[in-house]
């Protein structure tokens, strides 16, 4: 990933999508910018309480204003940790981007090949997954938390993208955003059962970290696993390896107490 850092709004990119930005936007946000002292320098899009609504909207129309485009581009999901997806129609093209009450309901991933619909997964240590079909001209976005990223949300992403757009998986090309990583992500028995029975084994999956009593699991590793059991080709995936907690002062981390959260989004020209 690279980083515009000349914006009033520092944005990370995928260096994997740089090629097709003369008909594709996408970016990754940051926790931090150069806005009015009332936004307290805490650029969060999350309308979850963190912070007044209307600064949280501010933050929305500064982000899209940079990005060239409309507010009213923005589509949200309610984002409930589990592996349910969304095709998305032009008639919901703006929900959730004024309030929390038109969010996608139930849904944490989002497929369209409807030009000016700006998909956004909120994050603060789950994984931020954007997905591009330059041949059907396709995009999704997904939330994976560790429920999310056991169920396998990238693989039902993929599939409806074949469905619903006639995508080959092996033109899928796909950024793994910043999200906590092995070096932080304690997990318990639980968690361990779960991607055992999901994965056929934990083997470079659930890790051991001398920081920690219990091991830790590698989300980046599982997503780019279930993407390439999907059909998506490892060299069209690009994993950022940055962790939010350890980098807690560009990106909200909810195990380092952040509540803001930062944004991945991705849209057609």
């Amino acid at each position: 990933m690279y980083i515009d850092e000349d914006k009033p709004i520092p944005l990370y990119q995928f260096d994997i999508l740089k090629p097709f930005e003369s008909h594709l936007v996408h970016f990754v946000s940051t926790r931090n910018e150069s806005l009015p002292p009332s936004t307290c320098n805490y650029f969060t899009i999350g309308l979850n309480g963190a912070i007044e609504n209307d600064i949280v909207l501010k933050n929305r129309k500064n982000l899209a204003k940079q990005l060239g485009i409309s507010a009213d581009s923005f589509v949200f999901a309610s984002q409930i940790h589990d592996n349910k997806v969304a095709v998305v129609k032009d008639e919901d093209r703006g929900k959730g981007a004024f309030e929390r009450s038109s969010y996608l309901c139930d849904i944490d991933a989002m497929v369209t090949n409807r030009k000016d619909i700006c998909l956004v997964t909120q994050a603060a240590d789950c994984v931020p997954i954007l997905f591009y079909d330059p041949v059907k001209k396709a995009i999704g976005a997904a939330h994976a938390g560790w429920k999310g990223t056991v169920a396998k949300i990238p693989a039902e992403v993929v599939q409806n993208m074949i469905t619903e757009f006639g995508s080959n998986p092996s033109d899928l090309i796909v950024g793994i955003g910043p999200s906590i990583g092995p070096c932080c992500y304690e997990v318990g028995n639980e968690v361990v059962a779960m991607v055992k029975n999901s994965f056929g084994s934990t083997e470079g999956l659930i890790l051991e970290n001398k920081k920690f009593t219990k091991p830790v699991f590698d989300l980046w590793e599982a997503n780019r696993l279930t993407l390439v059991e999907a059909g998506v080709t490892l060299e069209n995936i690009e994993i950022a390896g940055v962790c939010t907690k350890c980098n807690n002062n560009l990106f909200f981390s909810a195990r380092a107490g952040d509540r803001g959260r930062f944004g991945a989004g991705i849209m057609l020209r």
